[in-house]
């Protein structure tokens, strides 16, 4: 069983693994991880079900001209690579 800080640790790099932001050494230690620890695996399972369903989720409204455009922009200037 791995210990309380590797999960710690697991935990903390869940959203970048998520969105594609790990090194290569980091992604084969969370996927190693995730294997063979059910507590973490459920911390994934939520990240992966939550950004599906935001992915998923439909505008119920009108969207001005552009607003996609400026708002996927502005997550790219965060580092977000989607």
């Amino acid at each position: 069983m791995p210990s309380r800080a590797e999960c710690e640790a697991v935990v903390r790099q869940l959203w970048p693994f998520v969105d594609g932001m790990v090194s290569e050494t980091q992604r084969e230690f969370i996927v190693d991880h995730l294997a063979q620890c059910e507590p973490c695996k459920s911390h994934f399972d939520f990240a992966k079900a939550f950004l599906e369903a935001v992915h998923e989720a439909k505008p119920h409204f009108d969207v001005e001209d552009g607003l996609n455009e400026r708002v996927m922009a502005a997550l790219a200037g965060a580092g977000y690579r989607g």
